[in-house]
């Protein structure tokens, strides 16, 4: 189990980072201590590597720029390599060795099989894991994400085939591609659900499992009952296979990522197959024109030159800027603990990034940050949004499902 702070030469090199600075402070009474709990060496680590540089590069920029009421954000890094056990492990080294005020879930799985102790212990946390689960306060309610659910995603993705569809003799069809896992099977019940209840056919369902090393077969089974679109549950370096695999195949189903497939990453490694292909985003784009974007760019430009920017590395500003958010107006009511921080987030109305996600509310009874997402095409290796915000209602029929 890897971990590190911000500005250590350890963390540099998992990340492929060039920090360029040390919190020398980081022992000091005026630190703010922060939890990441993340995969940098699994499956999902082309995502997690992306996700941890941008929450370390806002912090960064948090701290030259005020920071938190003039206290220093650190953030605590621990890979879990997108393994439960490890993720157990260091979940518990941040809450009781580190002593964090909070902390960032990466794992499904991880944050699932913890999520009882997390409600006993009073931690908040900021999760990866967009299921709709950890949004019911009653249930879980030190919970936060600062997205739609992969399950209000999904809809919105049904939604937007339903409004669009134009043959008046039959229904449109859609297959779920996805992992055997935690993860991969959070959508099903409420998007086939939602499918019926708003006329879009569902096929047999496609287990593709990770690392996806080849998908010939399960493209093949879904060949034969010829859907309209195809919705992939996975990460770039895994659904990147499922789409070159596709083109080889010569299938013409329209597929539709989600939104951790859905990164400048899959452009780059499918070798344009990804042309064509559709996603459900909340996040911008890197490089978007709204205001919120320059400073993401002028840091990324500054401290990683040579890499490629993705809204994977936006999401993880976005998810710092709302923590940080928080964090100042705890400490301003001088409440800096976990109750104080819950409550923090329970007063964001519209709370706005600049452009960079929709603007994200919590109240008391609902920690549904937003309802709203993006329909995008892949054109000439760039994502190019083809609606603006589709945004559901507030509704009870799925709320915490």
């Amino acid at each position: 189990m890897k971990k590190c702070t911000i500005g250590f030469a350890v963390l540099a090199m998992v990340l492929g980072l060039s920090l360029g600075f040390s919190v020398n402070n980081a022992v000091a009474a005026d630190v703010i201590k922060w939890g990441v709990l993340i995969d940098l060496s699994g499956p999902t680590s082309d995502w997690g590597k992306n996700q941890a540089k941008g929450q370390l590069d806002a912090a960064r920029w948090v701290n030259a720029n005020g920071g938190i009421n003039g206290k220093k954000l650190e953030l605590i890094v621990i890979d879990d390599g997108y393994k439960v056990p490890r993720g157990v492990a260091g979940y518990n080294r941040l809450v009781d060795s580190e002593n964090v005020l909070g902390l960032y879930l990466q794992s499904t799985g991880t944050t699932m099989t913890l999520i009882k102790k997390i409600v006993k212990d009073g931690v908040v946390t900021i999760a990866a894991s967009f299921t709709s689960k950890f949004q019911n306060p009653a249930k879980t309610p030190f919970s936060f994400f600062v997205s739609p659910s992969y399950g209000t995603m999904g809809r919105i993705a049904l939604k937007w085939i339903a409004d669009s569809w134009n043959d008046p003799n039959r229904k449109p069809k859609i297959v779920y591609l996805y992992p055997d896992n935690k993860y991969g099977r959070d959508i099903l019940a409420v998007c086939k659900s939602y499918a019926k209840k708003i006329g879009v056919e569902v096929g047999p369902d496609q287990v593709i499992n990770w690392p996806t090393k080849d998908a010939t077969a399960q493209l093949m089974n879904m060949k034969r009952y010829n859907p309209d679109y195809a919705y992939i549950t996975s990460t770039a370096m895994n659904g990147a296979v499922i789409l070159k695999n596709a083109r080889a195949l010569g299938i013409k189903t329209k597929f539709i990522s989600n939104i951790r497939n859905f990164e400048e990453t899959l452009i780059k490694l499918s070798g344009g197959a990804a042309n064509g292909s559709y996603g459900v985003h909340p996040i911008a784009p890197y490089g978007a024109n709204v205001p919120g974007m320059k400073k993401v760019v002028e840091s990324h430009e500054k401290w990683h030159p040579k890499q490629m920017g993705t809204n994977v590395y936006v999401e993880g500003w976005v998810n710092i800027l709302a923590v940080t958010q928080a964090l100042r107006m705890a400490d301003k009511a001088g409440k800096l603990n976990p109750v104080g921080i819950r409550e923090a987030f329970e007063q964001f109305k519209d709370f706005k990034t600049g452009g960079l996600a929709p603007p994200l509310t919590f109240t008391k009874t609902d920690h549904r940050a937003s309802m709203a997402a993006k329909i995008y095409e892949i054109k000439k290796d760039k994502m190019q949004p083809i609606t603006n915000w589709i945004e559901l209602p507030r509704d009870k029929e799925y709320f915490g499902k």
